[in-house]
């Protein structure tokens, strides 16, 4: 057991780029009526949103569009995937309390994820599905080759939808840029919002976040 302890990574460490993502995120989410317009490629890469990603694509040209949106899609899946594999169980309990789920969706996948895990990862591969399918044991390869796959055609979907629906995201984009800073005001006050209805629990650090996972570890 404690041979495998030591050879983990350490928690803090795979969380800490996690962390700083997710509070890079909440200040884009503020300024993103600023940034969409002015800096777009900013505000893909550190929110990566699907309405971001959908405004962002008449701006951008189609290189830097799937470069960069491919690889900040992609950055902390494999992150969650190790975390997953090295905890196993824990780990896909702390995710169940994360997602707070209180309708028993995620137990239901973990329970049947062998037949739904390629599924998922394919069409939805966030952070907490990457923690459930590294705690499955999903093969690196499979996992790796289903996440590039979904991913790639994400993006492919939002920028062929972009050039079906350039005129209509050109209006919105206008509109924003004439009312950016109201825009921003409200993205403040939602945001705020959003953290007292959490209690906060959306900025904890790496080390607490690190706590709460290995709280689940059995004691042996």
């Amino acid at each position: 057991m404690e041979q495998r302890e030591s050879r983990r990574i350490p928690l803090p460490w795979l969380l800490a780029p996690v962390v700083v993502l997710s509070i890079a995120g909440l200040v884009t989410d503020v300024l993103g009526p600023k940034l969409i317009n002015d800096h777009p490629l900013v505000q893909m890469f550190f929110n990566p949103r699907n309405r971001y990603l959908l405004l962002a694509a008449p701006k951008i040209d189609v290189v830097p569009y799937f470069v960069v949106g491919f690889v900040r899609l992609v950055l902390t899946d494999p992150i969650a995937y190790v975390i997953g594999w090295q905890y196993g169980d824990a780990a896909a309990r702390w995710i169940e309390k994360q997602m707070g789920d209180t309708t028993g969706i995620v137990r239901w996948i973990e329970r049947t994820f062998g037949k739904v895990a390629p599924l998922v990862i394919l069409i939805a591969p966030s952070f907490n599905w990457c923690v459930l399918a590294g705690a499955a044991r999903m093969r690196p390869r499979l996992f790796i080759t289903l996440n590039v796959v979904g991913t790639v055609g994400r993006l492919v979907l939002f920028r062929i939808a972009a050039d079906a629906w350039r005129d209509e995201l050109e209006s919105v984009l206008d509109f924003i840029q004439r009312y950016q800073w109201p825009l921003v005001g409200v993205s403040l006050a939602a945001v705020v919002l959003t953290l007292m209805f959490r209690g906060g629990s959306a900025i904890e650090s790496p080390t607490e976040m690190a706590a709460e996972l290995e709280a689940e570890v059995p004691d042996e």
